[in-house]
């Protein structure tokens, strides 16, 4: 079995992106990790979900209302992260968009 943070901040692969995440989704990927787990679909499993004080704007229905939202780190839980996504990396790059992996 392997552990992995999400939500703990920045890393090489969080694009553009602040790298947090907030109650509201670390609750929804909660609820669906174990309605697939309850279903018998191979998934990740939110082992723990802890909040901090700490807070992050968010404009949670794109329409230009930020809100300050509680970050909040969860544990994923898997057999295996490997995933079709993490062959991504041996690709070149895109000649009309110009992204790399």
């Amino acid at each position: 079995w392997e552990c992995q943070f999400k939500g703990a901040g920045k890393t090489p692969y969080s694009r553009s992106a602040d790298g947090r995440k907030v109650l509201r989704s670390s609750v929804r990927e909660f609820l669906c990790s174990e309605i697939n787990f309850f279903l018998g679909i191979p998934t990740t499993r939110c082992g723990s979900i802890v909040t901090s004080d700490s807070r992050v704007v968010r404009d949670i229905y794109y329409n230009g209302n930020n809100i300050n939202e509680r970050c909040t780190v969860i544990l994923r839980i898997a057999e295996t992260f490997l995933r079709f996504g993490s062959f991504e990396i041996f690709k070149e790059t895109d000649p009309i968009t110009g992204r790399y992996s």
